[in-house]
């Protein structure tokens, strides 16, 4: 048995008046728990990074966009929804368009707040997913889509809807808004789809 000597803080910082009491120990000077917690995120950011080969830093950016789109959606007043876009239309393909609009909304009362047509100045691929999730995005409505842009989409915590109908930008968030969206199938879903590479020509966003 052990003396109160060997422990690392006196008797008297502990909750039982008996070593034995049966009481857990309260002693103030035991090593930090939340050194133990920060051990645990840090593997968890480590283990995330491997898994999608990016940096812990990218994980640790990826986690603070996570958990600011999961607080909008649980009570935030107002949404911003990305759309792939040709001729004010949604474009079937998303890596295709001519330009990405941001629309925010106010899902409560199904309004409206914004419409914004963007580019990323690195030009329109199947990479500008990133560039979305940057920009608060909380939701993507699409045509066709790849693997990779749905990856990323998918570690940053941005919901995505395909197959979503080549309608004007408005009309397909109203529909969005009033529940009565009818999506098709996911042009680009397969994992070897064209979508998701680089080489190869372009179908017109309207050829779907």
């Amino acid at each position: 048995m052990k003396k109160e000597s060997d422990f690392s803080c006196k008797k008297t910082n502990w909750g039982g008046k008996r070593l034995n009491a049966g009481r857990k120990r309260t002693c103030h000077k035991k090593i930090s728990f939340n050194r133990r917690i920060n051990e645990n995120i840090l593997n968890i950011l480590k283990n995330y990074a491997q898994k999608y080969n990016i940096t812990e830093t990218e994980a640790l950016e990826s986690a603070i966009l996570l958990q600011s789109n999961i607080d909008i959606l649980k009570g935030g007043k107002t949404m911003k929804i990305a759309i792939p876009t040709e001729n004010n239309k949604l474009c079937s393909h998303f890596g295709h368009a001519e330009s990405f609009s941001f629309v925010e909304i106010n899902p409560e009362t199904k309004e409206i707040l914004s419409i914004e047509s963007r580019v990323p100045e690195e030009g329109i691929s199947c990479q500008s997913a990133g560039w979305i999730s940057e920009q608060g995005v909380n939701l993507v409505l699409a045509g066709g889509m790849g693997a990779r842009p749905l990856g990323i989409f998918e570690q940053n915590g941005v919901k995505v809807i395909s197959g979503c109908p080549e309608l004007p930008i408005e009309e397909v968030v109203n529909q969005y808004l009033n529940s009565t969206l009818e999506t098709g199938e996911n042009s680009c879903g397969g994992e070897h789809s064209h979508c998701h590479g680089h080489n190869h020509h372009h179908h017109h966003c309207h050829n779907h």
